[in-house]
C-alpha cells in the first residue's frame, strides 16, 4: 500500500494528522504552507484527498455550516501508520527548484536588463515570503496559530524559512548591485574580480571534494598535439 503513495500523499496526510480539515480548508492550508516546500501538491489536493480516503487513510465526515454541507477529513489509524513508516525511510536529497539560477547561467545570451528584471523578481518574491513568514511568527507569538500546540516543532520550520529567505534576499540584492555596475554582460575585466569573490566564500576544505588530476603521462593529447 505504501508503494502507491507519493510525497504529495504524505504532505496531505501530514496536514490532516495535525488537524481535521474540509477539502477547501486543506487546499488553503496547503497553499499557505506547502507551496514553498512542495509546490507539486497544489493542483492535486482535491484528487489526492479522494484517493487517500478510498485507501482508508483518511476518513470523511459530513458536517453542516448553516444550510451548507461539507465533508471534513481526519486521518485514520491506518493513515498514521503510513506516516510512521514513511518517516522511517531515507529523505530525498536536498534540491532546489530555482529557475532564476538557470537564467543567470545563460544571462550572456540575453540582455543586461533581462537578468536585472529576473533578479528584481527574485528579491521581490523573497520579500513577500518573508512578510508571510513574519505573519506566521506573529500568530505563534500571539497564541492563535492553528498548530499552536506544535510550536516546538513549527518554530524550527519558521527558523529555516526566515534564515533561507534572508539569505536569498541578500544574495539578490548584492547580485543586482554587481550586475548594475557593469556596462554589459561580456567577461571583459570581470573574471579576476569574480575569482576574488570566489576566494572569499566561506567554504571549509573538508566540504569540498576535489577530483584528482590524472598523471600527465596518462593524458591523451589533443588532435594535432604531441606529448611532451
Amino acid at each position: 500500500m505504501t508503494e502507491r503513495l507519493t510525497t504529495t500523499s504524505y504532505a496531505v496526510l501530514a496536514q490532516v494528522a495535525v488537524h481535521p480539515w474540509s477539502t477547501y480548508e486543506l487546499a488553503q492550508q496547503r497553499v499557505r504552507y506547502f507551496r514553498y516546500v512542495w509546490p507539486r501538491a497544489e493542483s492535486a489536493i482535491y484528487r489526492e484527498v479522494k484517493r487517500l480516503s478510498s485507501m482508508g487513510l483518511l476518513e470523511g465526515k459530513k458536517e453542516h455550516v448553516g444550510k451548507r454541507a461539507r465533508t471534513v477529513y481526519s486521518i485514520t489509524d491506518k493513515g498514521r501508520e503510513a506516516l510512521r513508516k514513511w518517516l522511517a525511510t531515507p529523505v530525498s536529497p536536498f534540491a532546489m527548484d530555482f529557475e532564476a539560477m538557470i537564467r543567470l547561467f545563460v544571462a550572456p545570451l540575453g540582455t543586461k536588463d533581462q537578468i536585472i528584471a529576473t533578479l528584481q523578481q527574485v528579491r521581490g518574491d523573497a520579500r513577500e515570503m518573508l512578510r508571510f513568514s513574519g505573519q506566521i511568527k506573529q500568530e505563534f507569538l500571539e497564541g492563535r496559530a492553528v498548530t499552536q500546540d506544535q510550536v516546538y516543532i513549527r518554530a524550527l520550520a519558521v527558523d529555516f524559512f526566515i534564515s533561507l529567505l534572508n539569505m536569498v534576499e541578500a544574495w539578490a540584492e548584492r547580485t543586482l548591485a554587481e550586475i548594475e555596475s557593469w556596462d554589459d554582460l561580456s567577461p571583459d575585466g570581470k573574471n579576476e574580480r569574480a575569482l576574488e569573490k570566489i576566494r572569499g566564500l566561506p567554504v571549509t576544505p573538508e566540504s569540498v571534494e576535489t577530483t584528482p588530476v590524472p598523471p600527465r603521462a596518462q593524458l591523451r593529447p589533443r588532435r594535432g598535439e604531441r606529448r611532451a
